[in-house]
């Protein structure tokens, strides 16, 4: 019995000392961060932020790489402020509706955009309001009107 007590004392004195180090350590080191430029010392990816890239095959290969297929393209409803009934599918997938009266969405290239108007009676006048640079087609302000399924141009990426 004399030995387990003994034995979580010694446990005890050990773990008090740990965490008593751990917080000396923790305030050494934020205590580091507010000296100005120790930040940009202690962390590379500070380092090289907004650094240039020195080696000019780099470059080039940066140029025509892009760093996600995925880019954005938001459509607009011109003549409602919301029609849910009218839906907007990607690759004839539904991607979404117009509860609200822009909608933005996430393309790729090759991707066929489609609006679905199945009231007959009430056409809709859908338009390409903004768009990522890296998009040519469709273009800015492309717009499809009528009822039924209307199509944009596939999108085309730079």
């Amino acid at each position: 019995m004399d030995y387990v007590e003994r034995l979580l004392a010694q446990i005890e004195k050990v773990s008090i000392f740990c965490i008593k180090f751990l917080f000396v350590l923790l305030l050494c080191t934020q205590a580091l961060l507010l000296v100005p430029g120790m930040g940009s010392r202690l962390n590379l990816a500070l380092r090289l932020e907004g650094e240039p890239l020195k080696n000019e095959a780099l470059l080039s290969q940066a140029e025509s790489v892009s760093s996600t297929p995925w880019t954005s393209i938001t459509l607009e409803l011109l003549d409602y402020q919301s029609r849910p009934d009218v839906e907007i599918e990607i690759n004839g997938l539904e991607a979404g509706s117009f509860l609200r009266k822009e909608v933005s969405l996430a393309v790729k290239e090759g991707d066929l955009i489609s609006i679905f108007n199945p009231v007959e009676n009430l056409p809709v006048t859908v338009m390409v309001s903004k768009k990522t640079p890296n998009i040519q087609k469709p273009a800015f302000q492309t717009q499809v009107t009528g009822t039924g399924r209307r199509y944009f141009a596939p999108v085309k990426m730079k």
